[in-house]
């Protein structure tokens, strides 16, 4: 039995009873909560809320930016601290500044340590070059929200688990020595 929480719906589930989507290596998903949320962000005029930022941030960091040990708790308690009303710090305005640190500046992963600590240095310098971007592009950032929502033709992982077979434990004896 192998007992996990699920991201969206945070009801716990066995995941060898249950289809599973796993992003990364501990982030599990109940299978129809995971097609429900994609069906969800990509229906027109969906409103993307805290939650779907932060859940497309993470698939970003996991699918393409490819971070090595994500560390969610660490992740989820900067997120919470960026977004308190004293930072100005907009979940949107997260997203994009993390996108801007790996595309544009070239980030490095390996410092990152699992985390999106780098978020407060370069929220300004990234919400600017995005204005800039749309103001010379008009509809970039409409493209790049539309390419989120385009994950639904993505391959999932669905892991099933099957059981392995047990080996007879060996026993022995000290009087046999």
């Amino acid at each position: 039995m192998h007992e996990v929480q699920c991201r969206l719906c945070k009801k716990r589930f066995d995941t060898e009873t249950e289809e599973t989507v796993l992003i990364g290596k501990k982030s599990y998903y109940h299978k129809e909560c995971y097609d429900m949320w994609i069906n969800q962000k990509n229906k027109p005029g969906a409103t993307l809320d805290t939650d779907f930022w932060k859940e497309a941030l993470i698939d970003y960091l996991y699918r393409d930016v490819g971070m090595p040990r994500m560390n969610f708790m660490k992740i989820d308690n900067q997120w919470k601290n960026f977004i308190k009303k004293d930072n100005n710090m907009t979940p949107k305005g997260i997203y994009f500044a993390i996108r801007y640190f790996y595309e544009v500046k070239k980030g490095n992963i390996e410092k990152a340590q699992g985390g999106i600590g780098i978020v407060p240095s370069i929220y300004k310098e990234s919400a600017q070059y995005w204005t800039e971007l749309e103001s010379r592009k008009a509809g970039t950032l409409e493209a790049i929200i539309e390419q989120i929502n385009s994950r639904k033709q993505r391959e999932v992982k669905t892991i099933t688990k099957k059981e392995s077979p047990k080996k007879p434990k060996t026993k022995w004896s000290l009087d046999e020595i």
